[in-house]
């Protein structure tokens, strides 16, 4: 562009702005700027190729002499357009060395006394009308016969409370350790593990009563409610010891001396006796042995056996285990060193038969390496020989452990997955934590010399305590829609974290139904898929795939792609990718599987971006902080399969890495704008660089002048749209987007004289403009390693219309509003960027919550639905899960036509 274009645009700027935000304080200045600016557009034209020529001291003319640079000066020039940032920081580099016509600084009126504010708006929480009453007679009296007719298989505890819910026909018993709830759908037990998940998500509130009894299999429990189906591993309890007198058992729930914690009478005094998790509910139970015929109990009392069964032969020697990992024992039967595994509990052929060891080897069984399958372990005197698979051959492990006369035992002592072994000496217990041989982690006094003892799991985990979740109150003065979807994991940031793509995603059906998802963590590190159609009720689905929540890192990202299949990543920081797709398109029922198989081993930030066409890109960093390499792949729909489209688009080079922001464009564009890295610091953030592609392929990339770009991109070649030192509090991977016109908006936030300030960088296809919004007064330093505080969240930004016709909007949290979350609408004039508008959405703090908005949802139908939860702060590795919060989805759509 030629500088006398650049003038012209200066000037005319110069005409329309009375409020210059990047210049000093100066008063009287107006008339002078004015006439100055007259008499040159009187001039303009009249050298067609003028150009700035050089001054006797060697400074172009038009640049400002030192001496009116003076701030009492009336003649001084307003800083703004071709200021140099280090200028703004007061770092004292001078003009000359950003002043290129392609790059330039506009200004920013901040708030103001005509800026539309929340000073009087109303707000409210989310009322679900939900209300627990006195129990109508006839519900009670269901309630009673069910508990009566299912006593014996029920392991209840105390009654802690019962209610009817008003203005229904539901009601429940909450005891100690299950609930039972009678309603027009029947009646139903929700027991534990499942009741833990039921309560963290809210309970009745959120999910609704059950519909069915729950089922297992493979190692996780599921039931049906309501408002979606519930489910979660079966996790069992450390082993602990139960010992039998005659036909009295006297159970232990911890690895103590003392009284029992439960007495049971099952069966007859000469029974031989087997334990096992008959049913895969994680306790373990009893089965009594009568020749070849078993009599299985799914529940810790006395009574008739649930289960009878007849297998093998009077004389064969039985084993129990869980062989084939479903979360079940069944029956193992051994004849000489010949074993036949059963399956399942029922009679017939064995499923597997097996040699192993010698005739006269004592056996046991156990799951020896974690894996959830039990396997064989062969003693001989005081020498173990352990097998980590069911096969012949020689042993993985031999330890040599107690002494040739010992009573053994098998147990989880610690919880760890892990079984080892207990040597018994009269009522004396010498616990190993690991397959090794010496001193006894642990020894304990139990019973009687003379007892049989056995080992087990005879509790479920314990039941977590009911959280009150802070229920926000929400702007009612500007019609927004704000629904409460159930309580989640809120420990840290990792359910609202900007680098989500996305957070909340909506498809179009060829109905034209919008069906819209979310996804976020429970409090154990589960995925939850909530949906809904046309902003009607939620439903949910707990899904199968756990993530680690101690690393806020490991967020999920979602996309539906243009046929309905849902995406989903998940859990990555610098690790391998996890990756799943739904069984069919509206569906919420995901199967995991492999992306490309290749450069997936050290994933973080994966990211999607749909294209108009319904195919997507697929986003991530292959390395670590300082040290990565960003991966592209695309997924084709009429394909259904991922490709790998560059391996390395934008290279570190082993030194640095890239944080980036991106997004796709109207014409299928993928848009990237970053910032470099030098170390794990967040302050060695530095510079903002962008490239977009030339197509919808993701081939070949371009910088803003049309120009190829070489692949990969690195800092040398990469097209630098704002100079940005390091250590300017400059924070990585915010937010960007494209107008109507497909020109590029990008907002972060960095240190601009003194301040840490909000800034949009705008491509108008001929310059780069970098506008200080002036909305921030304060500064902060942003810098270490890690999940950091930050006193004001990563803003997301959003564009309607183009040029100076375009409103922007900024989505925010911020502690000078006292950390809510909030809303701005700002216009653009020119070289000037002004905040109209400027509303609360919270009245209260949302902590650690960054804002994530329905990416979909805007670019189908200009809607603004936002995923919002109160999140605290915590550094990466705590374990604590008992922070939750509910998760709300917010319609700001009616902020637009206000």
């Amino acid at each position: 562009m030629k500088w006398k274009k650049v003038s012209g645009l200066l000037l005319a700027m110069l005409l329309s702005v009375s409020n210059v935000s990047y210049a000093e304080d100066i008063e009287n200045t107006e008339e002078t700027y004015e006439s100055e600016i007259l008499e040159n557009l009187g001039n303009e034209g009249k050298e067609e190729e003028q150009i700035p020529e050089q001054s006797t001291d060697g400074q172009e003319k038009g640049h400002i002499p030192e001496e009116r640079q003076d701030r009492g000066g009336v003649s001084e020039e307003p800083k703004g357009i071709t200021q140099t940032l280090e200028e703004h920081q007061g770092t004292g580099q001078t003009e000359d060395q950003d002043s290129s016509a392609e790059i330039v600084w506009g200004m920013g009126r901040g708030i103001t006394s005509q800026t539309q504010n929340s000073e009087n708006d109303q707000f409210a929480p989310i009322s679900s009308g939900l209300k627990i009453v006195k129990m109508e007679t006839a519900l009670k009296n269901k309630l009673e016969a069910y508990i009566k007719k299912n006593k014996g298989a029920m392991n209840s505890g105390k009654l802690i409370k019962q209610g009817q819910i008003q203005n229904t026909k539901s009601a429940f018993y909450e005891y100690e350790n299950m609930m039972v709830f009678t309603s027009d759908y029947g009646t139903y037990t929700v027991q534990l593990p499942l009741l833990n998940t039921f309560i963290s998500g809210g309970s009745v509130e959120s999910i609704g009563v059950p519909v069915e009894e729950q089922t297992i299999n493979s190692g996780k429990s599921y039931q049906k409610f309501e408002k979606g189906v519930l489910s979660c591993n079966v996790t069992k309890q450390a082993d602990t010891l139960v010992v039998r007198r005659n036909n009295v058992y006297y159970f232990k729930n911890t690895l103590s001396n003392g009284v029992a914690d439960k007495v049971v009478t099952y069966g007859r005094v000469g029974d031989k006796v087997l334990i096992g998790d008959w049913n895969g509910d994680g306790i373990d139970t009893l089965c009594v042995r009568r020749g070849n015929v078993y009599y299985f109990k799914n529940s810790l009392s006395g009574g008739v056996a649930d289960k009878v069964v007849t297998y093998g032969r009077v004389g064969d020697e039985v084993l129990t285990g869980d062989w084939d990992g479903d979360g079940i024992d069944t029956l193992c039967v051994r004849r000489g060193n010949v074993y036949y595994f059963k399956n399942s509990i029922s009679g017939g052929v064995a499923d597997r038969a097996i040699t192993y060891g010698r005739t006269g080897d004592k056996v046991l069984s156990g799951d020896w390496d974690g894996d959830s399958l039990d396997t064989l372990c062969v003693r001989r005197g005081n020498e173990y020989y352990f097998k980590n698979s069911i096969s012949g051959g020689v042993a993985d492990t031999m330890i040599r452990y107690g002494w040739t006369n010992d009573a053994v035992l098998v147990g989880d002592w610690n919880k760890d997955s892990l079984d080892t072994l207990c040597v018994r000496r009269q009522n004396a217990y010498y616990i190993k934590n690991t397959i090794k041989s010496g001193v006894a982690d642990k020894t304990v006094l139990y019973g009687r010399t003379n007892d049989v003892a056995y080992a087990g799991v005879w509790t479920a985990p314990p039941k977590i305590e009911e959280i009150n979740a802070q229920r926000l109150n929400f702007n009612n003065s500007h019609g927004f829609a704000c629904s409460q979807l159930t309580q989640a994991y809120a420990g840290n940031s990792i359910n609202s974290t900007s680098f989500r793509k996305s957070a909340l995603t909506t498809h179009m059906d060829g109905s034209g139904n919008e069906i819209q998802y979310c996804a976020y963590y429970d409090y154990d590190g589960t995925i939850i898929l909530a949906r809904r159609i046309n902003s009607e009720e939620w439903t949910y689905q707990w899904t199968d795939f756990k993530g680690n929540v101690e690393d806020a890192h490991n967020s999920i990202s979602l996309a539906v792609d243009g046929a309905g299949y849902l995406h989903m990543a998940w859990s990555q920081h610098a690790g391998g990718l996890m990756y799943a797709k739904s069984e069919g398109p509206g569906t919420m029922t995901m199967l995991g599987g492999q992306m490309i198989g290749t450069l997936e081993d050290r994933v973080t930030y994966p990211e999607f971006y749909v294209q108009p066409s319904g195919d997507m890109f697929f986003l991530y960093r292959n390395g670590s902080s300082g040290n990565g390499n960003l991966i592209l792949n695309k997924y084709t729909v009429s394909a259904e399969r991922w490709q790998r489209v560059q391996d390395n688009l934008i290279s570190g080079e082993d030194r640095i890495s890239p944080y980036w922001q991106a997004c796709v464009d109207g014409a299928g564009r993928l848009h990237i704008s970053w910032v470099w890295r030098e170390t794990g610091d967040a302050s060695t953030n530095y510079n903002m660089s962008y490239t977009v592609s030339a197509d919808t392929s993701g081939t070949t990339f371009l910088n803003s002048s049309g120009e190829t770009q070489v692949l990969p991109i690195t800092e040398s070649s990469a097209e630098v749209i704002c100079t940005i030192p390091k250590k300017s509090s400059l924070i990585n991977q915010t937010s960007m987007t494209t107008d109507e016109e497909d020109k590029p908006y990008i907002i972060s936030y960095w240190r601009v004289k003194d301040v840490v300030q909000y800034n949009v960088i705008r491509f108008t296809g001929e310059q780069w403009i970098i506008y200080n919004t002036d909305i921030r007064n304060s500064n902060f330093e942003l810098s270490g390693t890690g999940t950091r505080q930050l006193p004001c969240a990563r803003p997301q930004v959003l564009v309607n219309g183009t040029g100076n016709v375009a409103d922007i909007y900024v989505l925010f949290r911020d502690e000078e509003r006292g950390g809510k979350a909030s809303i701005a609408k700002l216009g653009l004039q020119d070289m000037e960027i002004i905040t109209k508008k400027m509303i609360d959405i919270t009245d209260s703090s949302l902590e650690e919550w960054e804002p994530n908005y329905d990416i979909a949802l805007w670019n189908q139908s200009k809607k603004i639905n936002i995923f919002m939860q109160k999140e605290y702060f915590s550094v990466d590795g705590n374990t604590d899960k008992s922070q939750k919060e509910y998760i709300y989805v917010a319609d700001l759509t009616s902020f637009l036509n206000k």
